[in-house]
């Protein structure tokens, strides 16, 4: 499996040598409330709004590691309609559920 984008600028922190920023990507979970997360992996940019976070952390890089959170152990967020399943399919580096995929195969 490829790595996301949170695991490389993770690992590109940690070659760097800027353990300040890998200290915080590590306390990341601690610091935004599980309700921000669900919103963040719903894709809802205002969350930022009510984030207090540093200028190097990009919208791509929360959303990243909030899909992640989210997938652990039970299966992988569909792109489509954002719910958890495991049966589905990898498109362009994408996860889609098969309800999903079968409904827009019989488009």
């Amino acid at each position: 499996m490829t790595e996301s984008h949170f695991e490389k600028t993770y690992q590109d922190m940690v070659r760097k040598g800027a353990m300040e920023k890998v200290r915080w990507l590590e306390n990341l979970s601690k610091m935004i409330l599980p309700s921000m997360r669900k919103r963040i992996q719903m894709n809802d940019k205002t969350v930022l709004q009510e984030l207090v976070i540093p200028n190097w952390v990009k919208w791509e890089l929360l959303h990243e590691w909030a899909n992640e959170k989210a997938t652990e152990g039970k299966g992988q967020l569909c792109v489509l309609c954002s719910g958890i399943k495991e049966a589905g399919i990898r498109y362009n580096n994408r996860f889609v559920c098969e309800p999903c995929f079968k409904s827009i195969k019989n488009l």
